[in-house]
């Protein structure tokens, strides 16, 4: 007796599923096949059949993979897409929403909810390298945008991620100017 029951899996609200249901989870020594060209096309042929191959080559250009084959891109085919300039995308962009639309699209916590990704004890982002802000014309990365979500204020500075992680962006991973001044006991001027 079957268990269907019919129900179409609540994918929109998991964005990350393809972690879970990537087909190169049932042989992933296959993704890591060294010079081989036969071993590397059989790879990439993996990745083609994979629905999830967007999400995939965007995490590893955002995580800086240096290994494998992700998104069907080898090592060198991504080392070449990631010293393209970086193109700013906005919000509507990344989500699809038509320009012509008078919505300002997802908001910040919207959009850090459907790019982050729990990885031990530390929080992937899988999202844009950069954000444009809504209302204005300013862009963000998503460390300011963690670091914003969780104080309640914009960053002083630039922020610094004290885990070593690449990619991650957990709040409490992270500083600013002002709280590395305060830590190092220094007078920060107002």
């Amino acid at each position: 007796m079957s268990n269907y029951t019919g129900a179409v899996p609540d994918t929109a609200t998991r964005p990350l599923a393809w972690l879970t249901l990537a087909p190169c989870k049932a042989d992933p020594d296959a993704m890591f096949p060294g010079s081989n060209e036969h071993d590397v096309e059989y790879a990439k042929s993996i990745c083609r059949s994979c629905t999830a191959i967007d999400n995939c080559l965007q995490w590893a250009l955002d995580t800086g993979e240096a290994h494998g084959i992700w998104g069907g891109l080898t090592e060198g085919e991504r080392l070449a897409l990631s010293r393209q300039p970086v193109r700013p995308i906005s919000i509507d962009d990344y989500t699809g929403t038509p320009k012509t639309r008078s919505t300002t699209g997802l908001t910040l916590q919207q959009v850090w909810d459907a790019n982050t990704i729990t990885e031990g004890k530390h929080l992937l982002w899988t999202g844009p390298k950069v954000i444009n802000r809504p209302g204005t014309k300013d862009q963000i990365t998503p460390n300011r945008l963690a670091f914003y979500l969780d104080r309640g204020h914009w960053p002083e500075g630039d922020t610094k991620r004290d885990c070593g992680v690449r990619g991650c962006v957990l709040p409490a991973h992270l500083t600013d100017r002002r709280e590395r001044a305060e830590e190092a006991g220094l007078a920060v001027a107002v």
